[in-house]
């Protein structure tokens, strides 16, 4: 596993080399999703949505922002799942079959 740099190695890379710590980031994430078993789906569901946010940051102050907003609710929903079980047991969705092609041809 890559190790992680000391803290004025990285002030130093956000400083002077913003696309050299993208790619550290992006080699542990990959390399921590690797390593995660049976949960690399939903890992990377949520670093496809984390990057995507990001990409709509215009400053690190709003990156920090926006990923603190999305760890915190995160530890809400698994608090919640966590203290009421029942209720997010209970939790059902409605699954809405989309038309097909024949199904359309036979409504003209």
């Amino acid at each position: 596993m890559t190790d992680l740099p000391d803290f004025d190695t990285l002030k130093r890379m956000a400083e002077n080399e913003p696309d050299k710590l993208a790619k550290l980031q992006e080699t542990l994430m990959d390399e921590l999703i690797e390593s995660s078993g049976k949960n690399k789906e939903q890992l990377l569901s949520l670093k496809h949505h984390y990057q995507h946010k990001m990409s709509l940051c215009n400053n690190p102050y709003q990156r920090c922002v926006v990923a603190m907003t999305m760890m915190r609710n995160k530890l809400v929903t698994l608090s919640n799942v966590l203290n009421q079980p029942a209720d997010f047991k209970a939790t059902t969705a409605t699954v809405i079959d989309f038309p097909t092609q024949q199904d359309q041809a036979q409504n003209l």
